[in-house]
């Protein structure tokens, strides 16, 4: 089973910062404008809403992805949901821009993005943030190719060469491991000589009692002969 856990510290930092920052921001965007209205309802709103799912994962184990040969078990911040591989329809990083004056890239935000069967559509989707995971980037995205050849596909992970061009190539070059068998250890444990000396040694302690009681038991006085008068 390979595991990808969450950062402690990052969910405490984000979930500090949406339950507490994010209201005091959205209360100076009420006055500046419409759009700031929006903004600040949104902010002062959902920012807590947001920060329960981080904080509640602080006191769990911090897994955020488990998965094998037969099937995933997802732990984003709301429900956690267990998948056969043949119920994964897609697995890609989705990457979120933000733009000041509408065209100039000031930050991205990358997740995974996992589609599988089911839900109102026929198809629902689990989001992790990268910026949740205790693991640089490079090394999600090779676990993620390990993922998508696990589904059934080549390796190649939608969306992931936003983040790293080099560390996609290399997690689809890369050989998935096979899993390595657990050799027991050589003994020279013998348990038939174990059983003989303990054998052994009962008998010895048994015959050491039976000489000490032997000694220690009380002994009549020889009888000495012309002892007393003789009777006719």
């Amino acid at each position: 089973m390979t595991t990808l856990y969450y950062s402690r510290a990052k969910l405490i930092t984000s979930g500090a910062f949406l339950l507490i920052l994010a209201p005091v921001l959205g209360l100076f965007s009420l006055f500046a404008g419409p759009i700031g209205m929006i903004v600040g309802v949104i902010l002062i709103v959902g920012g807590p809403l947001a920060s329960i799912g981080r904080l509640g994962r602080v006191f769990s184990d911090l897994k955020a992805i488990e998965y094998d040969e037969r099937q995933i078990h997802l732990h984003p911040l709301g429900a956690s949901r267990r998948l056969n591989w043949r119920e994964v329809t897609g697995i890609e990083v989705h990457t979120l821009t933000q733009y000041i004056y509408g065209f100039i890239p000031v930050n991205r935000q990358h997740s995974i993005r996992i589609t599988h069967s089911g839900g109102v559509l026929g198809k629902a989707k689990i989001t992790i943030p990268f910026n949740l995971l205790a693991m640089d980037k490079a090394t999600v995205i090779a676990r993620l190719a390990d993922m998508e050849k696990l589904r059934g596909g080549d390796g190649f992970v939608g969306g992931a060469a936003r983040v790293s061009k080099a560390a996609l190539t290399q997690a689809m070059n890369a050989p998935r491991e096979a899993p390595r068998e657990v050799e027991e250890p050589v003994s020279d444990f013998d348990a038939d000589a174990v059983m003989a000396r303990y054998m052994a040694r009962r008998e010895a302690e048994a015959a050491a009692v039976t000489r000490a009681e032997e000694a220690a038991r009380p002994q009549m006085p020889p009888r000495v002969a012309g002892f007393g008068r003789k009777r006719a």
